[in-house]
């Protein structure tokens, strides 16, 4: 199901929307062993939302990020975590993808 053309390897770069598209964007970010991707999934919903991460809730009180963490190690790449964040779908895989799909609503509207 995943295609290596839609990746995207740097989080700077990863928001790949479409301002003539009506649908809510989705963002695609990959992470390596050597990253933490509890750590990793704050900065792609950072960049999916157009946020600063410390603007962002801590993931802490969505799940457990120590044990995204170890469940996520890199070891089995057929483990997939999936949750809602920040008002996002976050979908992560054990084989270092991240993929956030961003809520359709407009948040900044809310204050």
């Amino acid at each position: 199901m995943d295609d290596d053309t839609n990746r995207v390897e740097d989080s700077e770069t990863s928001d790949q929307t479409d301002s003539t598209d009506a649908k809510p964007p989705t963002v695609r970010h990959n992470w390596t062993e050597s990253d933490q991707p509890s750590v990793m999934v704050v900065e792609a919903v950072a960049a999916a939302t157009d946020r600063p991460t410390t603007e962002l809730p801590p993931l802490q009180k969505t799940l457990d990020a120590d044990t995204l963490d170890a469940l996520l190690n890199g070891q089995s790449s057929s483990a997939t975590v999936s949750f809602r964040y920040a008002d996002t779908a976050v979908s992560v895989s054990g084989n270092g993808s991240i993929e956030v799909h961003v809520d359709g609503g407009p948040r900044e509207e809310d204050d």
